[in-house]
């Protein structure tokens, strides 16, 4: 079975909507029951129902489901229209429609199913950061915290604002955290504009009333996100940084003693004593000049360090490992490490995972 994800300003205090008030309505929306009476295979489960609500809208998930369960599957976010992201579904889930004997059919437009009910996106700003569109927003006083979220840089030609927050946010969303996107211009995203916007703009956040505040963010939004945190402990309580790259593609030789030092010294900045931390390697990351030794350098902080720090370095999966820069975006990343940063944010400090990690988290 084949899945398809598509991954494809203001300081000041800007006063969120308010937040939504149909969690019933959100919870029949992404259910299991939105996939069919036959129970769903649990990488159905967790594209449609954790992967699916990173998306941006436009946004579409296309499913094909024979009687017996038998599915085949495809989804796209960040369309320029809703027309294109129906059709861009349809046809990603009819290219994995292998031996299932089922027409590929819409079964959600944004958050809206299309034969049953609706919520309305979640919207609004605080500071530079954006509600996730798809995520159940509670508001500063319901919520156990905030999850900011921040996509990678590809250039200056290429923008990634309709790229997805990966799955496991939608874990934490579940867990009643609230999610925001911290979003840039790729004409105006240089480490040194866009860094500053993210370390003042989490001053703005807990001023609404957000009590925690977690940083997440993959290549080098993940490497900002550690940078923010070192700059302003006392405002985080964790970091996930998935790929955390800022040196461009790792074949370039002039790269690789900078990408390993400069990310010894990286972890060197945060305090001892906190935030937590959770870094996310792959094997075959082009971003990556040695995903070994990387992994080596958080497990031997995480011996000394009294705050959480783990790193989750997928050993293999089934049918074909969890590789590549966008490893964290695969639904399966979810599904077998999810657990492990929903453990690490909420978990009391002793019960939290440290140190190297390769095997599934399963419990957390």
């Amino acid at each position: 079975m084949r899945f398809f994800l598509l991954p494809f300003l203001l300081l000041g205090l800007v006063r969120p909507s308010a937040a939504q008030t149909v969690p019933e309505a959100y919870r029949a929306v992404f259910s299991l029951e939105a996939l069919g009476t036959a129970p769903p295979s649990a990488l159905l489960a967790a594209s449609y129902t954790l992967a699916y609500r990173g998306l941006v809208p436009h946004a579409a998930f296309a499913l094909a489901r024979e009687p017996s369960g038998r599915s085949a599957w495809g989804y796209a976010g960040g369309a320029p229209t809703a027309e294109a992201a129906e059709a861009m579904a349809l046809e990603r889930c009819r290219r994995s429609l292998g031996p299932v004997q089922a027409e590929c059919r819409i079964l959600a437009r944004d958050a809206r199913l299309a034969d049953g009910p609706a919520v309305p996106l979640a919207e609004g700003r605080l500071g530079p950061f954006r509600s996730a569109p798809l995520m159940l927003r509670r508001g500063p006083a319901a919520a156990q915290g905030v999850v900011i979220w921040a996509h990678g840089y590809a250039g200056p030609a290429r923008d990634l604002r309709g790229s997805a927050a990966p799955g496991f946010t939608a874990i934490l969303n579940d867990a009643g955290w609230d999610v925001l996107r911290f979003d840039r211009h790729p004409g105006d995203d240089a480490l040194y504009t866009s860094l500053p916007r993210l370390t003042e703009g989490l001053a703005a956040v807990r001023a609404a009333g957000y009590r925690r505040i977690v940083l997440a963010g993959q290549s080098r939004g993940g490497w900002q996100a550690i940078m923010a945190a070192s700059a302003r402990p006392e405002l985080v309580e964790a970091v996930i940084a998935t790929a955390p790259a800022a040196h461009g593609e790792a074949s370039r030789a002039n790269n690789l003693l900078a990408g390993i030092d400069d990310f010894r010294r990286l972890l060197a900045g945060l305090p001892a004593r906190g935030p937590r931390l959770a870094v996310a390697l792959f094997e075959g990351d082009d971003f990556d000049p040695d995903p070994e030794r990387r992994a080596g350098l958080v497990e031997d902080a995480a011996a000394t360090r009294p705050a959480p720090l783990l790193v989750l370095w997928p050993a293999g999966a089934e049918p074909a490992p969890i590789r590549g820069h966008g490893g964290a975006a695969d639904p399966r990343f979810t599904m077998l490490y999810g657990a492990c940063l929903l453990t690490l944010v909420q978990a009391p400090e002793a019960a939290a995972p440290r140190g190297l990690r390769r095997a599934p988290c399963g419990g957390g």
